[in-house]
């Protein structure tokens, strides 16, 4: 049992010290030369007055030099905390003074994202040379182990989601728990073997990319970090590095397929995994002919230590993808229990019944940092996380998604909560009433849309509250597209009914969260 990211890294140095297992296009990292690194970063932690517990930001694009970090912080005992660099400079400030970090750690991205807060923080390390902050490189100290121990209770990482409310939740991810199950089960689940190059495409701010890396790291395959998802590019790295297994969301996908001879390219993937939306038959099938290989599906949740649920190979291939199963977002894996109820009630509603998905195992987070009433209304007393997505349970124990209760938006395979976009909008001073949807969208899968009643006498211009926007969030926060409308449809109790505003735009869709 791997119950920590301590044992991953000492059981790598012990079993394959010249391993090879991380790599980008400016750095190779074996599990010797990993564990020298993070035995730098985690003296210099301690050096600093960073105790056991203590939370560490990274903010920066993917980078080998994160999991000097993200190990680093497992062998002091401290929590990394990796936030998305493309967050405006007063949303990472906030998040930084929430968990109460000491030590930032930037790259060129982060430094540029940070600049306007930089005053307020206390310990800054840019990756590479800065003209104001310490380099990584130099503020590590002598490489020494601290040696202190893994509590499987101990906090390792804390992601950040907004969930229903719109403000950020630190989710917290224990050793023995959490971590646990992603490195011995869910490895295991997604096909990682010791001969596999593994694709780090994906975000590792994000709990897919983060999860993903270290299932990699804990089968023994070879990491390719790509800093920027960049297709003409991305394919070239995966057939130059002769990438067998990777992870992306459609969108991705698309755009590998879409890139001029992709399906010319002698590629040895052998198994592409993707999330955050469904696939349609078509998009399946160019994706299957251009890439030649084993599709899999996986649905699940950050709270949730990322999937809980899986679509095998098998149902994208032939008459299973055709019969539409491949609208299913799979079968939880075996030491999941999944259950529906009623949002009302809290009752089981059975299979084929309608009502919220539930999920209980041990890759439940252990809950929101300084967030009791949050983590009461997402964490029953008896072990389920409420998911928030409306679905059903065929005869199979597959899970079928019908809509999404928080009304997230998943653009691109980012997360938009429509909260944070109105209470910008609402500051508008031509605007009355504000709602935000997820509109239908080629490219993105889906993308933001405002519809706003304007205060009387006001003539706002769609363009302008869109610049307006701009001012105050990260672009994929934006609206691309505003509608002005005389009134917003509202409940009895006041609460804008989202579900009328958006169905004009996903009539004739496949299904309707996306």
């Amino acid at each position: 049992m791997t119950a920590s990211l301590r044992a991953l890294l000492e059981h790598g140095v012990a079993t394959g010290p010249d391993t090879v297992v991380l790599e980008d296009a400016a750095d190779t990292l074996t599990w010797a030369a990993l564990h020298e690194r993070a035995c730098g970063v985690a003296a210099a932690l301690v050096r600093d007055g960073v105790a056991p517990q203590d939370r560490v930001v990274f903010i920066g694009r993917n980078d080998v030099r994160y999991f000097d970090v993200l190990f680093g912080c497992a062998l002091a005992g401290a929590v990394l905390v990796p936030l998305n660099w493309r967050l405006h400079a007063r949303d990472l400030l906030a998040v930084v003074e929430d968990c109460g970090a000491t030590v930032v750690v930037v790259d060129d991205a982060g430094a540029q994202a940070l600049a306007p807060v930089a005053d307020a923080l206390a310990v800054v390390v840019s990756l590479d040379a800065h003209p104001r902050w310490p380099e990584l490189a130099a503020w590590r100290a002598p490489a020494r182990d601290p040696e202190v121990p893994a509590r499987p209770e101990d906090i390792a990482v804390q992601l950040y989601t907004s969930g229903t409310t719109g403000s950020p939740k630190g989710a917290m991810f224990a050793n023995g728990t959490n971590v646990a199950a992603l490195l011995d089960d869910i490895s295991v689940a997604w096909g990682f073997t010791a001969d596999d190059v593994s694709l780090l495409t994906m975000p590792l701010f994000h709990m897919g990319g983060l999860a993903w890396a270290l299932a990699g790291l804990a089968r023994g395959a070879r990491g390719i970090v790509v800093r920027d998802f960049v297709p003409d590019q991305v394919l070239r790295t995966m057939r130059d590095e002769q990438v067998t297994l990777a992870f992306c969301v459609p969108t991705m996908l698309a755009a590998l397929c879409a890139v001029p001879g992709a399906g010319d390219l002698p590629l040895a993937l052998r198994q592409m995994v993707y999330s955050g939306a469904p696939i349609s038959p078509p998009a399946l099938a160019t994706a299957q002919a251009t890439l030649r290989c084993d599709f899999v599906q996986i649905y699940g949740l950050t709270e949730a230590t990322g999937a809980f649920a899986q679509l095998p190979a098998a149902d994208h291939r032939g008459d299973a993808a055709r019969s539409g199963v491949i609208r299913s977002a799979g079968t939880p894996y075996p030491w999941v229990e999944v259950t529906v109820r009623d949002p009302e009630s809290g009752r089981d509603v059975g299979v084929g019944g309608t009502g919220e998905i539930l999920t209980r195992s041990r890759q439940n987070m252990v809950g929101y940092w300084n967030r009791p009433e949050e983590t009461a209304a997402v964490l029953t007393p008896d072990g389920w996380l409420r998911t928030g997505d409306i679905g059903y349970r065929d005869g199979s124990g597959r899970i079928y998604l019908l809509d999404r209760a928080k009304d997230v938006i998943i653009s691109g395979g980012e997360n938009v909560y429509p909260v944070e976009v109105e209470n910008v909008l609402a500051g508008h001073p031509d605007l009355a009433e504000v709602a935000v949807i997820g509109v239908p969208d080629p490219h993105w899968g889906e993308t933001v849309k405002a519809v706003v009643v304007p205060r009387p006498g006001a003539t706002p211009d769609a363009a302008a509250i869109i610049a307006w926007c701009r001012g105050h969030l990260a672009g994929f926060q934006c609206p691309t597209s505003v509608d002005l409308a005389e009134t917003l449809p509202r409940t009895a109790t006041g609460k804008v009914r989202k579900p009328l505003l958006r169905a004009p735009y996903w009539q004739g869709q496949d299904r309707a969260i996306h």
